[in-house]
């Protein structure tokens, strides 16, 4: 048999730079399953970029991604995951809405989303079609400017860094990319996979909501009709919301259009001289997000 390499495919262009990698490394000598998550809160072109890399990356070389959606099921039953295509995946936050409704709002002290919507979705898919865990190693799309996010247990959960062994960083994965016409189009990296997402920084979320407040609409929703909820049961007695410091999504707004700041631009931020602790601080967020149920 030969070896199973699973690619776990964040949308991306790291994560698309790592997939291009491995199929011009292994697509001839290893069984390699590519699936994207689909959450359904990501920007319009992160989804437009995973159907171009599968008709650019993969079909040429004879594979396909998979997407694929969480499917929440009842108390003491983990994930599963329903197949979908570019075409019929949910763009309205439907898989995550789930997700949030059995488990309550997701945030720094909740961070479970990862694991309840990517993580277990993608498992139990790989599960099912003949890959049992334990029998392939995964490939995650952490830069080698990114390294000190490898995870500690790397070698008992099989991951391989493809980018890290190569010596790709951020600017390496930015020339490869921008050769392509079809190449990834946000307005910036604030905008990248969940838009909303709790895990980036303050900075990023108030440029969102500056420019497009609309992309918090359906996480104020969802403080609304989940905040007390705690795995399933309406027992929480203070409403939980996503954002550091107890920010709600409508705070998040207010504080974009009443407060000065300068908003998030790629590059400028990454530099250590721009740093702020409150406006900058977050967790990675994009590239590795599939990783998160094993940290």
């Amino acid at each position: 048999m030969r070896p199973r390499l699973a690619i776990s495919f964040s949308g991306g262009r790291s994560s698309a730079a790592m997939l291009h990698t491995c199929l011009e490394q292994y697509s001839e000598t290893h069984d390699i399953r590519i699936t994207f998550a689909n959450t359904g809160l990501e920007h319009e072109d992160t989804l437009r970029f995973v159907d171009a890399v599968d008709r650019n990356f993969c079909q040429t070389k004879g594979y396909d991604v998979v997407w694929i959606e969480a499917v929440i099921r009842g108390a003491g039953e983990g994930a599963q995951a329903r197949v979908v295509t570019y075409e019929t995946a949910s763009r309205k936050g439907e898989p995550y809405e789930d997700a949030v409704a059995k488990h309550g709002v997701f945030c720094q002290t909740h961070p479970q989303c990862t694991s309840r919507t990517k993580t277990e979705p993608m498992e139990w898919y790989r599960k099912i079609t003949g890959w049992e865990k334990g029998s392939y190693d995964t490939a995650i799309g952490i830069r080698a400017d990114e390294k000190i996010r490898v995870s500690a247990k790397a070698d008992e959960y099989r991951f391989v860094y493809p980018l890290v062994d190569g010596g790709w960083r951020k600017r390496d994965v930015n020339l490869f990319m921008e050769q392509f016409d079809w190449d990834l189009n946000l307005p910036s990296d604030a905008y990248g996979n969940c838009v909303g997402c709790f895990k980036k920084s303050i900075r990023k979320l108030m440029t969102v909501a500056k420019s497009d407040p609309e992309y918090f609409d359906r996480f104020g929703e969802m403080e609304r009709k989940y905040g007390t909820v705690n795995k399933g049961k309406e027992e929480q007695p203070e409403p939980r919301v996503f954002y550091r410091g107890n920010l709600s999504a409508q705070d998040v707004i207010k504080r974009a259009f009443t407060e000065t700041f300068e908003p998030y631009e790629d590059d400028k931020f990454d530099q250590r001289e721009f740093f702020d602790d409150w406006l900058d601080a977050g967790t990675s967020c994009g590239e590795s997000c599939e990783i998160g149920g094993h940290e």
